[in-house]
């Protein structure tokens, strides 16, 4: 348990570095290897990207061919837009990996997003 509380800490200390500054994180959060990243359209407001957009599928994809899996939730915000990326890496995971899991993630959200707040201005 403790290896996994320490574990958490680093992954979510990465997270923070590499993505706590994103216009479009409105949080992150999380208990040991278990961490959440929330989406949102706005990051002054919170205020969450329209269902309809499918931003959570675009970064589950977009993070597959970056080689990660990611778990993802919708529905966060009002019960039908809002999106979340969760992490659950297992115990035995790496610093290497936790490194290579977070820029996975950041270069999928960046894209993701991007292209999300692209068509929007459409």
């Amino acid at each position: 348990m403790a290896a996994s509380a320490a574990k958490g800490e680093r992954l979510t200390a990465l997270l923070a570095s590499r993505l706590g500054d994103h216009p479009n994180v409105g949080e992150i959060r999380g208990r040991g290897l278990m961490v959440g990243i929330e989406l949102v359209a706005d990051r002054a407001s919170r205020a969450p990207f329209p269902r309809g957009a499918r931003v959570v599928e675009g970064v589950v994809g977009a993070a597959r061919r970056e080689g990660l899996l990611v778990y993802s939730g919708t529905g966060n915000a009002d019960g039908v837009d809002g999106d979340v990326i969760l992490l659950g890496p297992p115990f035995v995971v790496t610093d290497e990996e936790l490194v290579r899991i977070v820029e996975a993630l950041a270069v999928a959200i960046e894209a993701t997003v991007r292209s999300a707040v692209e068509a929007a201005a459409r």
